[in-house]
């Protein structure tokens, strides 16, 4: 039994900080796009961050950089829900930092991640909300009547015609992937 003063058991051991994890070099850049060129439209409205994780599928280092991206959005977002088959979610979970709980998992079905998402629209019951919609689904058009409408499409050649036309600004994911040298 030792009473101090003597050399500890931890002595023999080189003690060493281990570095961060490091950021993947497109999801710093789609991050850093995101925040030159913020998304929301100045002013008071409320911001409401929909995301439909059924349409976020890429391979695994742009998948990543995706939920970066979102998770990017979200800390700018004033409400935030996501939404997705199980898996889809599952999946997406560890990567949503603090905005894990807002994600919503569905069965399998069309269009189900979505009408979770509008259903949540609907709860919030804002008097004139501004919209980001990380979805390429044209069910999405009608939030436009509602308020300001910015779609951050996962595709911009898999997108609704009528969620293109009823947006006020499309971004395309793809484009910003390869600019960034996702190819």
């Amino acid at each position: 039994m030792g009473l101090g003063g003597g050399p500890s058991e931890w002595d023999d051991y080189e003690w060493v900080r281990l570095a961060e994890p490091e950021v993947e070099p497109l999801a710093q850049a789609l991050v850093d796009w995101l925040d030159s060129n913020p998304l929301w439209v100045a002013g008071s409205a409320q911001r409401v961050l929909l995301v439909d994780l059924d349409n976020l599928r890429a391979d695994p280092r742009r998948w990543r950089a995706r939920m970066a991206a979102v998770v990017a959005l979200a800390r700018h977002s004033d409400h935030v829900v996501l939404a997705g088959q199980t898996a889809a979610v599952r999946r997406a979970k560890p990567h949503l930092a603090e905005f894990a709980g807002h994600s919503h998992s569905v069965s399998h079905g069309s269009d189900l991640a979505d009408q979770v998402l509008l259903d949540a629209v609907e709860a919030l019951d804002l008097e004139r909300p501004q919209f980001v919609v990380v979805s390429n689904d044209g069910i999405f058009a009608g939030l436009a009547e509602r308020g300001p409408l910015l779609v951050l499409s996962p595709g911009r050649d898999a997108l609704s015609d009528r969620l293109d036309r009823a947006a006020d600004r499309v971004v395309d994911l793809v484009s910003l992937e390869s600019a960034a040298g996702a190819g």
